[in-house]
């Protein structure tokens, strides 16, 4: 019996001062807590490496130094007294080893483009907070538009070592009928700004939620920069983002022609005497229609069809010398057969000369497009 007792005695003795040293540990892990710094939790990390509290406080420590305490509404209310007004501020508040800022991207201000984003950073001090910096950054293309604002959630994240500020922002022509959504992203960091677009035409009516509905397309193959992964992950929201539906390949490929087209030919229906014509790739649906059309007329350098397509009547050519298909002609569909301008038949004269002859009511007319100097008559 006491060689028992003698050897309970000795594993007491033996957890005494492991008993005390978890008791110390606590008491200084709830001390470090009432008063949390960086250098109570180097302190406590210091002396309890492999503490069970190491990893709460390694995360607390964290916090301290690299989260910011603001959230959107205070960011907002703070640059909003140190910015001019009206500079439709977005703020996004950052923390970076201790040190808070809050970083206002505005989409209006003085010198400031439809297609550039300005930030300026903010900084708090000992004597509160005072201005940075100030970077213009070149954005997305704003050709057409005339307004913008900021839409969803903005965000802060991180790539290895380096953080970005994510945002988005809707431009939109003054008619409405057009729209652009830009997902952009900037390194305080490094000065790195890079946006993705997705442009198109708006299919929501009023009051929807979110304000954009865009059937268009993300040119991808315009981008630059898509080895950097943060550029990779703004492609990724646009394409995984369900209001931005994406025109098809071949569909895109021919409203782009039309639209050149129809830009390059603003007075073809009424006073135009010459044309330019776009050559038009192998995928286009247009192309694809050409293939399926009935009624084709030939001569030895060309091979001419017209068919209706995308809202439009078209003309297109196929040059026998070169290979290549063209939009020779465009205009807006006839939706009333007896009160508009219908482009009824197409035949060719000679060889380069392609007669177009259209009903207007009782009225016949014919237009003379010569499809190698692009010259077009009346009569």
């Amino acid at each position: 019996m006491k060689r028992i007792l003698t050897a309970g005695l000795v594993l007491l003795l033996a957890a005494a001062p492991l008993s005390a040293q978890k008791r110390a540990e606590t008491r200084l892990y709830q001390k470090t807590l009432s008063k949390p710094s960086v250098e109570a939790f180097d302190k406590f990390l210091k002396k309890y490496p492999s503490s069970v509290y190491a990893a709460e406080i390694l995360a607390r420590k964290d916090t301290l130094l690299n989260i910011s305490p603001y959230d959107e509404k205070q960011a907002r209310e703070i640059v909003a007294e140190l910015l001019p007004a009206g500079s439709g501020a977005l703020a996004i508040a950052d923390r970076r080893e201790a040190v808070d800022r809050i970083y206002a991207v505005c989409l209006r201000g003085e010198g400031l483009g439809l297609d550039q984003v300005r930030i300026v950073t903010f900084r708090k001090g000992a004597d509160g907070w005072s201005q940075e910096g100030v970077y213009d950054a070149p954005a997305a293309d704003a050709e057409g538009m005339a307004r913008r604002q900021f839409v969803d959630e903005s965000s802060v994240f991180k790539i290895r070592d380096t953080r970005y500020l994510r945002f988005n922002y809707l431009m939109s022509s003054e008619d409405e009928g057009l729209q652009t959504y830009v997902a952009a992203a900037y390194a305080p960091q490094t000065d790195e700004f890079g946006c993705v677009s997705f442009r198109g035409t708006p299919v929501h009516g009023t009051g929807h939620v979110p304000p954009y509905h865009i059937y268009g397309r993300s040119d991808e193959a315009m981008l630059s920069g898509m080895d950097r992964p943060w550029m990779r992950l703004l492609l990724k929201d646009i394409q995984d983002n369900h209001w931005l539906e994406s025109i098809p390949e071949d569909i895109y490929l021919t409203d782009a022609a039309l639209e050149w087209w129809l830009q390059q030919n603003p007075d073809a229906l009424t006073s135009a005497t010459h044309l330019k014509f776009n050559i038009l790739q192998k995928e286009s649906s247009l192309v694809e229609e050409f293939a399926n059309a009935k009624g084709k007329k030939n001569s030895s350098k060309y091979t001419a069809a017209m068919f209706d397509h995308r809202g439009y009547s078209v003309i297109v050519v196929y040059q026998k010398a070169d290979d290549n298909y063209v939009l020779a002609w465009a205009e807006p569909e006839a939706k009333d057969h007896y009160r508009d301008r219908l482009l009824n038949s197409i035949a060719f004269d000679d060889a380069n000369t392609l007669a177009m002859s259209y009903y207007h009511g009782n009225r016949t007319f014919k237009y003379r497009l010569n499809l190698t100097s692009k010259n077009l008559r009346r009569n």
